[in-house]
């Protein structure tokens, strides 16, 4: 292996995922690992989707964590499924008294920047029926989210998309919560826990570093910041939306 190179929450941000790459320059000796949140908020999600799943394809050795937002599509996905097929539980009708007519699960997705995904998804065209429009998200991406992983080791590092519990490193406890959602930062060794979590999740004006964590989400999805690093050799390159 040459590189270990993290990137960042790219949030559908097309273009500054191609400059990024542009000056990253992988090869087959590297070695990538995405960190998840690949969708939503951004302009471009297809776009990203299809790059991401063309560059798998060049190089099926890089990991594609999964981010809170893909898991949330997903979970958007399957209610969108039921309602759309009648076969609803009146535990899903009820839900869907909190989300305001539309199960709960498709409703956090759309209120949580889900509405630009499925907007670039219909074609930059306002979306009426979000149910419909998730069942109209291509098979090859839903397949795709559902490939990624909750977290991936090489020796001292931990990639993960948002935390880890120290003491449910393999997620059993929480159910992947901790993967996907925590903000609890390392402050400071835990006993039996020698990793440095490679993570993104919480936005940063600049990449945070520590003994225990390095964060490299910079605020791509707000348009500001999309990043990389070589955690091997500590290289940092970054792409904001004036590349």
């Amino acid at each position: 292996m040459s590189r270990l190179i993290a990137v960042g929450d790219i949030h559908g941000q097309y273009q500054m995922l191609q400059s990024l790459m542009e000056d990253v320059a992988p090869t087959d000796k590297d070695q990538l690992v995405f960190l998840g949140d690949y969708v939503d908020r951004g302009p471009q999600t297809p776009e990203v989707i299809d790059w991401l799943i063309d560059f798998q394809k060049r190089y099926p050795q890089t990991v594609f964590l999964r981010g809170n937002h893909e898991q949330m599509l997903l979970d958007a996905v399957v209610a969108a499924d039921r309602k759309q097929s009648g076969r609803n539980t009146f535990l899903d009708d009820f839900m869907a008294l909190k989300g305001r007519g539309l199960p709960s699960a498709v409703f956090y997705f759309v209120s949580c920047g889900g509405q630009e995904s499925l907007q670039a998804y219909n074609g930059g065209d306002i979306v009426e029926d979000p149910c419909a429009a998730l069942q109209r998200i291509p098979a090859e991406h839903v397949e795709f989210f559902s490939s990624t992983v909750f977290y991936w080791q090489y020796q001292q590092y931990f990639f993960v998309h948002a935390g880890v519990d120290p003491k449910d490193p393999t997620g059993e406890k929480r159910q992947n919560e901790a993967f996907l959602w925590q903000r609890k930062p390392l402050w400071k060794k835990v006993k039996g826990w020698d990793k440095i979590v490679v993570h993104g999740h919480t936005p940063v004006s600049e990449p945070y570093i520590s003994q225990t964590e390095i964060n490299i989400d910079t605020g791509a999805g707000y348009g500001d910041c999309l990043t990389a690093c070589d955690v091997l050799q500590m290289r940092f390159w970054q792409s904001d939306g004036a590349s």
